[in-house]
Formats: structure tokens, sequence, C-alpha cells
């Protein structure tokens, strides 16, 4: 079972988890309860937590979430909801990430890290893509999988384009040839980038695209539509050099947020 931590000084918080009865049915160790930054901190060092709920005022949130970055950068934040359906709902999504993140605890290469960036590229994907993301599930699922982007910032979004006969000679030559078209374009140009974090994807129906998403805490610079442009275009040469991959940009498109993805932007509320 899964062990947890709440930090929250906030009554409707406290009372929705003390609520809830049925932990471990659910999977989950009843939580340990702290109070405040030092108290989480203490926590933390004494005990083993595999996702941490908090629920401060934000000048204390900011510094709890800071310190997180910086000691404990892949544990996932969930969100602490206020009823106890809402506790159950949130705990529900931070199971989905604990289970298909330890389910390769069995392989000897096991890296969290890299297993948590995959899951922020399925999420990525699967918003590019145009499945259906509500914004408030947008903001918990990056919290959940640690990512540095900031959804409020502007981000920048390119369409690659392969040729018919680039995508028969792909599938032909490897199996599960579009995850792993991805995985060769993330090594070749993936990574920060003048306080972007450049994420190339590709959905599952085989359309390639690179999303720029401004990291938290860093200034973008005016110039990065060219500056991505340069390290793209640079990634695809690599890749047709050493992998024989033609790609093109085919469009470029600079959105107001990473929200802008999703189903209910614009409405209120």
């Amino acid at each position: 079972m899964y062990k947890l931590l709440l930090v929250s000084d906030q009554e409707d918080v406290l009372d929705a988890f003390n609520r809830v009865d049925s932990w471990e049915y659910n999977g989950f160790h009843r939580p340990h309860i702290r109070h405040d930054v030092e108290g989480a901190k203490e926590s933390l060092r004494r005990h083993h937590a595999d996702g941490i709920g908090i629920a401060l005022e934000p000048e204390a949130e900011r510094e709890l979430t800071e310190y997180l970055q910086a000691e404990y950068p892949v544990l996932p934040i969930f969100e602490a909801g206020r009823t106890p359906t809402e506790v159950m709902e949130y705990l529900s999504e931070l199971r989905t990430i604990l289970n298909r993140v330890r389910a390769d605890f069995s392989s000897d290469s096991f890296d969290e890290q890299q297993l948590l960036l995959r899951a922020r590229r399925y999420l990525f994907r699967r918003l590019v893509g145009g499945e259906k993301v509500t914004r408030k599930e947008l903001g918990r699922n990056m919290r959940l999988l640690r990512s540095r982007m900031d959804p409020d910032k502007p981000c920048i979004l390119m369409d690659l384009q392969k040729s018919s006969t680039e995508e028969d000679r792909l599938v032909g030559r490897w199996q599960d040839s579009d995850h792993l078209l991805e995985r060769e374009l993330f090594q070749s140009f993936g990574g920060d980038v003048k306080g972007f974090h450049v994420l190339p994807l590709v959905t599952d129906d085989g359309r390639v695209f690179v999303l720029a998403g401004a990291l938290r805490g860093q200034e973008q610079q005016d110039d990065m539509v060219a500056a991505l442009d340069q390290c793209v275009q640079a990634g695809i040469a690599h890749a047709e050099e050493y992998r024989g991959i033609h790609l093109r940009v085919t469009g470029v498109q600079v959105l107001p947020t990473l929200y802008a993805f999703c189903s209910d932007y614009g409405s209120e509320g």
C-alpha cells in the first residue's frame, strides 16, 4: 500500500481526510498529517512518502513546493480535496500514476525520473492530440507528475511532418515506431532551451509536434520562436544524418497558456 503525507492547516481539508475510512481498501495507508512547512520537512526525513498533498497559505505552500523541487523532485504532489469525495477522486489519480511508475520496479534499469518523464510525455501527447482535458485536470496532473512547466505562461507548438514514404519505412523498420521516433527526437533536441522546456511528441495517430512550455521561475527570451526553430532544425538535421529520418516544420503557433489546449479554456470559472 502507498504511504501519504498531508500538509495542511485548513479545517475543511483536515476534516475531509479524517472522514475517509476506506484507506486500505483503496490502496493507501492512513496519511501522516503535518500542519506547517517544518513539520513536513521533519516527516519527510523520518518517513517514506509516495505522495504529498499540500493545502497551506500561498506563501507557505510556495516555500514547501520550492523545498520539494530541490530535495524531492520526483515525489508526486496530489491535490488535497476538501470533501471525502474529492479526496478519493484525487487519490485515484495519484494511484494511477504510482501504479504506472511502480510497474517498472522489476527492471534493473529502473529510474523514477525517467518514468515520470515518460508519464509527462503521455499527458502532453494526449493534450496536443486533442483529447478533452479540463484546466483543473491539467493543473492537477502537472503537479502529480512534477512538471516544471508553468501552465499560466505562453507556450509554442510546432507541427512537423513525415513524408508518406518515410511513414511506411519507419513502420517497416521499427515496431512501435511512433514512440521510438518520439524518443529519438527527444534525445536530439528535447530539454531546456532559454527558459522553456522542449518536448517532441508523436500522437497515437502518428502526428508529430514539438511543444515548448515556459519553465516556472525562469525568464523567457523574446526571440523564443526563432531559438526553438533553430533548435528543432538542428535536431531534424541530426535525425536525418544519423537515423535517416526526414521531417520538416509545417506550422508554428504561439498560445497564451498551456490551458489553451483545454476543453474548457475561455469559459468562466
